[in-house]
């Protein structure tokens, strides 16, 4: 049973298993009662998933990817819809085993409308969804695809990407040596 001040005490304050605990807490409630009821909206818990993935140390990413491991699926996919575009690519990122539904979720985020750049943006989340999964992109696009869940930026954003991929196997193959 926890300590009665640890219900009050800030999000930053806690350690990193206390805020992945509270946030899958969260939105678990958000899955039980997706339309309010004294939980918070996942627009109201996006902060708290940017200030999760702040600290970019290699010893905390290493105990992040293992305490993301044992939430389920549904926790995972409720904590990439929460995530904005930008920390989406991140949080991708960490997971150890990353599925088809979370990968729809994670392609499927669309870049703001002030973005200066929203191709690269855009890029970039592919890229993190490819190099993460490249099977697993493949499969997700596929299923986007047949339940009509592909946002309209999708489709000549994937184009695009598809290309690019192939002008890097093609540039590759002329020059072993280099560097991508």
């Amino acid at each position: 049973m926890p300590k009665w001040y640890e219900r009050y005490l800030p999000f930053v304050a806690r350690g990193l298993e206390k805020q992945v605990e509270w946030l899958a807490g969260t939105l678990r409630k958000t899955l039980v009662s997706p339309e309010g009821g004294g939980t918070l909206s996942l627009d109201e818990i996006q902060p708290y998933v940017r200030l999760l993935l702040e600290d970019e140390g290699e010893e905390r990413r290493r105990q992040l990817t293992g305490l993301l491991v044992g939430l389920d699926e549904e926790i995972v996919v409720q904590m990439l819809r929460a995530a904005d575009i930008y920390d989406v690519t991140s949080l991708f990122g960490l997971l150890g085993r990353p599925t088809a539904g979370q990968a729809m979720v994670a392609l499927g985020k669309p870049p703001p409308p002030y973005d200066k750049s929203p191709q690269l943006l855009t890029d970039r989340l592919f890229l993190a969804v490819h190099h993460k999964a490249p099977a697993l992109m493949e499969e997700a696009v596929r299923l986007m695809r047949e339940r009509g869940a592909t946002p309209a930026h999708f489709e000549p954003a994937y184009g695009r990407f598809r290309e690019m991929l192939m002008d890097q196997e093609i540039l590759s193959s002329l020059f072993p040596k280099a560097k991508a």
